[in-house]
């Protein structure tokens, strides 16, 4: 597994160590080669805390250090990265389609995108990662 965080944040080799922790507890049997790419950026577009996309081979993720005016600490952005951690993982399995409509072959192009599975499995996990690998 290759991390690349570029941008500006504080404790960035403590974020890389919280990406490699999170992502070996979230894919222990991964033994391929795989590439995420981390962008730290002032704004994500669509004024969004952070985005994931990919497939079963790269990942890039990009988090914003503010939403609306308003500047995210950092304890804030490693939450948000540890939801987009655990699609990262869902594409990296092939859970989660890059089209971001198809889990498990099944559409959920029809469902309210908070009420998808993709999005439900991110929200259960994030605060736990954060609470094992940061805190």
């Amino acid at each position: 597994m290759y991390v690349y965080i570029t941008g500006r944040i504080k404790n960035k080799k403590k974020i890389e160590n919280f990406v490699y922790d999170t992502l070996s507890e979230l894919l222990p049997r991964l033994r391929r080669n795989v590439f995420i790419d981390i962008d730290i950026v002032t704004k994500c577009d669509d004024n969004i805390s952070a985005f994931c996309c990919g497939d079963k081979e790269e990942v890039q993720i990009e988090l914003a250090r503010e939403c609306e005016g308003i500047k995210f600490s950092l304890d804030e952005m490693v939450k948000h990265l540890a939801h987009e951690l655990v699609h990262a993982k869902q594409f990296i399995k092939g859970e989660l389609h890059p089209s971001l409509r198809h889990w498990n072959n099944k559409d959920y192009s029809k469902v309210s995108y908070c009420k998808t599975p993709w999005e439900k499995e991110a929200y259960l996990l994030e605060k736990k990662l954060v609470n094992k690998h940061w805190n």
